[in-house]
């Protein structure tokens, strides 16, 4: 277990042609990092190796106790088993993790000889075992080194515990997997905060208003924002506003001005949707539900924060959705997704219906949202907390303020 564990945590830094260093500490010489590199490569002869060992130390054990020591035979094998455990597993694990370099090298020449012994014992019981995958049409051996997300995550969780990897390293390997779960849906900017163009407005009035505004690329309108005709690249917008003959004409009147629009499904995977964009060099695409109205939108930046979090530029103005005032109340914007609302709260929120907490506080209510709805209190008893209505953003909510239900007064209006 020792020689398996320290092997499989060199890295190729370690086993690099490093002999003209002068640093002793981390050298591995000839004959031993040929020995390594091999057991490197062939991770699953090593592992059936090392469970051989572990299962003939444990059977000769127990045996050899029972026949030697008046105890009971059911004893025997505990006593064995503890102690392999122990000896066997546990302490070379944590020994070889604690200067694989160190123990690699020594331990290479017996640990490629006690794996080579067992080769022809292990390749016939390998063979035995793998009967049930070929009568299932698998191919065990295409399974054999096969390493599970599952596998790789709590490798990465582990490195982080003991320091190996940093907190924003560890967050981005997750963030990368979780992509796979994600659709285009999940990660959209909604429509109704999407800024938009009208493709009937003078080039120059469109130029006046993009300016005004941090983004560089607008999709194009032409009666609303179901109908999309186009996008339009703040780029391009000076590059043609230089030209002056196409200053007073309408965006969408104007030649080659505007760029085809990708338009995709809610329900893409954000992985799928990643490739295509890089494939495609498109750096938005229009989601569209079932209907073919617009969802959303969806861009580059948006992926990529998925996995390395919030991109901001000099334009950007990061929004706090949710903050503390002065006071200690917990202020809260509609816009505020029901998942990190549940963590600062410290409750499960249902998710599976509504994505923001104006969603599920709208269910709450029991009707849209509007402007005489601003004071009113709206109590979750699944959360224990209530949440007073500041102010109404179209069919919104806008900002809400909450608290323990234990910490507020009873008021009228309150809505269960």
């Amino acid at each position: 277990m020792a020689y398996r564990t320290a092997v499989m945590s060199l890295t190729d830094g370690d086993l690099s042609d490093n002999d003209d260093r002068d640093d002793d500490a981390v050298l591995i010489r000839e004959p031993a990092r040929s020995r390594i590199r091999e057991g490197r490569d062939n991770p699953a002869r090593l592992t059936r190796a090392v469970w051989f060992w572990q299962i003939v130390t444990a059977s000769l054990s127990s045996v050899i106790l029972a026949d030697s020591l008046p105890i009971h035979r059911y004893l025997s094998v505990l006593i064995c088993a503890a102690a392999v455990y122990l000896l066997g597993a546990a302490v070379p694990y944590l020994a070889a993790r604690m200067n694989p370099v160190h123990v690699s090298q020594v331990l290479s020449g017996i640990g490629e000889r006690l794996t080579a012994v067992t080769v022809p014992f292990t390749s016939v019981l390998s063979f035995l075992s793998g009967i049930p995958a070929r009568l299932a049409g698998v191919d065990p051996k295409s399974l054999e080194d096969r390493i599970s997300e599952d596998e790789i995550l709590s490798m990465v969780n582990e490195g982080h515990e003991q320091g190996a990897i940093d907190e924003d390293e560890a967050e981005m390997i997750t963030n990368i997997f979780e992509l796979d779960d994600k659709q285009a849906q999940d990660i959209m900017t909604h429509r109704g905060d999407i800024s938009t163009i009208d493709g009937s407005i003078s080039l120059t009035e469109a130029l006046a208003c993009m300016v005004e505004m941090p983004n560089s690329r607008f999709p194009v309108i032409d009666e609303d924002i179901d109908h999309i005709i186009g996008a339009l690249y703040l780029k391009d917008a000076v590059s043609f506003h230089m030209k002056e003959q196409f200053d007073e004409m309408p965006v969408r009147d104007v030649p080659h001005l505007l760029r085809e629009v990708k338009f995709i499904p809610e329900t893409v995977d954000v992985d799928d949707l990643f490739r295509q964009m890089q494939e495609s060099r498109k750096q938005m695409a229009i989601v569209v539900d079932e209907y073919g109205q617009t969802s959303g939108l969806v861009t580059m930046e948006d992926i990529l924060e998925e996995i390395v979090g919030n991109i901001l530029d000099e334009y950007d103005k990061e929004e706090k959705l949710i903050a503390r005032t002065r006071d200690g109340k917990l202020r809260i914007n509609g816009k505020a997704l029901l998942d990190d609302v549940s963590k600062v709260l410290g409750v499960e929120l249902d998710q599976e219906n509504y994505d923001t907490i104006s969603g599920y506080l709208t269910e709450k209510l029991g009707h849209i949202p509007t402007g005489d709805d601003r004071g009113a209190v709206i109590e979750d008893k699944a959360s224990g907390y209530r949440f007073r209505v500041l102010g109404i953003s179209g069919t919104m909510f806008g900002w809400l303020e909450a608290e323990k239900a234990s910490d507020l007064p009873e008021e009228a209006g309150k809505n269960s």
